[in-house]
């Protein structure tokens, strides 16, 4: 089971969270809290696996919780009732949610999330990255946080060169020559870095515009990168591609 403490001070989104969790399997609620300062004592008494933590409270936010404490040794699931420049941010940083008024199906698939890949250690750098991009006064993330099966990434993305499709993977090609797998398809990032300059060259390929050199109509067009490597264009994407490239 996994021992889940609700940190939230609106009484009836508690009420329904608990409900919704009765139906889950493997969701036991152990405690409530509707403070920060209460939250604390009660992730103290009862150690839990997930909490699910509100982002703003009457005497203070989730995040200065969490700061609060010497150790973070589990999940966190977080509420927040924010627009879609702070749901921008969540996904940018890898940290998953629950936006208010709870939809049911939402906290099913966020469990379901939780429970393949069940991670205490919530990454200071990845925790970093949500505050950094929460208080972004642009409204557009710095930091995009990428989780392969051993470290979590945080990086800029003009560090990427390409995310490239690999079946139910994506591989990020960064400038440096590293290379990330991540458990998500390419059309996730599709739109969440489009405001970059990003662009789906083709079915398997989304490229940072920004990088490249050169279009090349040989082998049925070619899009010339940095160190000179190459990616395919579809047919049908040629004249998008350089329309795009003559804008920037």
């Amino acid at each position: 089971m996994i021992r889940t403490l609700i940190v939230d001070d609106e009484r009836h989104f508690i009420n329904t969270l608990k409900s919704v969790c009765a139906m889950v399997d493997d969701i036991e609620i152990v405690s409530e809290a509707r403070s920060v300062k209460e939250g604390i004592e009660k992730i103290t008494e009862y150690q839990p696996d997930l909490v699910f933590l509100d982002i703003e409270m009457d005497d203070g936010t989730g995040f200065d919780l969490l700061n609060q404490l010497s150790e973070i040794d589990f999940s966190v699931i977080f509420i927040t009732a924010h627009d879609h420049y702070a749901i921008k941010a969540f996904k940018f940083s890898a940290q998953d949610y629950l936006l208010k008024p709870l939809i049911s199906s939402d906290l099913f698939s966020a469990v379901e999330r939780l429970k393949s890949k069940i991670n205490k250690n919530l990454s200071q750098e990845q925790l970093n990255a949500l505050i950094q991009n929460l208080e972004d006064k642009t409204k557009t993330p710095k930091k995009i946080v990428l989780r392969d099966a051993e470290s979590i990434h945080v990086i800029s993305p003009d560090e990427i060169l390409w995310c490239e499709a690999d079946g139910s993977y994506c591989k990020f090609v960064l400038s440096d020559n590293r290379e990330i797998t991540i458990s998500h398809n390419l059309q996730e990032y599709e739109s969440m870095l489009s405001i970059y300059g990003f662009f789906r060259v083709h079915r398997s390929f989304l490229v940072n515009l920004h990088k490249v050199k050169r279009f090349q109509k040989s082998e049925g067009g070619l899009l010339v990168l940095e160190e000179n490597r190459t990616v395919p264009v579809a047919t049908r994407r040629r004249e998008q591609v350089i329309d795009l490239l003559a804008k920037l």
